[in-house]
């Protein structure tokens, strides 16, 4: 799931971090499966009601599947053209009725409009080359009245991603819930959580930052 972990090294140094050509080096540069959906997006929306879902930054797919086999209709989003042909392949393993849930789409989403609102939206590990209140803000106004937005990543005391990614991967929770206002968006879940992770033949903990709100009905 992780989308920056294991970069240094790398030749990413030739363009600026997190933009569309950084990207589409890390994808083509790191093969891989897609992994397991994150642990995050799976406590907070199994069992949730079903409807549209934005995926914004979707990689290779994991997170996108996911919610397709609980019933969503996904429309999933990443600026990497490599990321998002590897997770059309995933599809295309998956059973056409899960398979059929997911719309892939390449698309900056520091540029993209969406063409509609959405009853969920979520983003997970993505790191804009815009103020990341900024980007909140963008992906709130995706979110249909009475839907969900759901928000996860590396929080800033994370010491592997401080080791291993570049500075501005981490986010602070004043990015996220100072972008809601509390006439529109009511914060049911904002903190710090940590997970352990295979690293080779050992396991490391990994702290991330999660906001889930809920927009307020019209």
């Amino acid at each position: 799931m992780d989308k920056v972990h294991g970069q240094q090294g790398s030749p990413h140094g030739e363009h600026p971090a997190f933009g569309p050509r950084w990207w589409e080096q890390h994808y083509q540069g790191h093969a891989g499966t897609p992994g397991s959906p994150s642990p995050q997006l799976v406590a907070e929306l199994t069992g949730f009601p079903v409807g549209s879902a934005l995926d914004a930054g979707c990689g290779r797919g994991a997170d996108a599947l996911w919610l397709a086999r609980q019933g969503w209709q996904v429309t999933a989003v990443d600026v990497s053209a490599t990321a998002v042909r590897d997770a059309k392949d995933l599809a295309a393993r998956q059973e056409p009725d899960v398979a059929s849930r997911v719309s892939w789409l390449v698309a900056d989403l520091t540029t993209w409009e969406p063409p509609e609102q959405y009853d969920l939206v979520l983003s997970q590990y993505v790191h804009p080359t815009m103020p990341f209140s900024e980007f909140v803000a963008r992906l709130a106004q995706a979110v249909a009245p009475g839907g969900t937005l759901l928000v996860v990543g590396h929080a800033p005391g994370d010491e592997h991603s401080a080791a291993h990614a570049p500075e501005q991967a981490s986010i602070g929770l004043d990015a996220v819930t100072g972008s809601l206002s509390t006439e529109l968006w009511r914060v049911d879940v904002a903190e710090c959580r940590t997970r352990q992770v295979g690293h080779g033949s050992t396991g490391m903990s990994i702290q991330d930052l999660v906001v889930r709100a809920h927009r307020r009905p019209a």
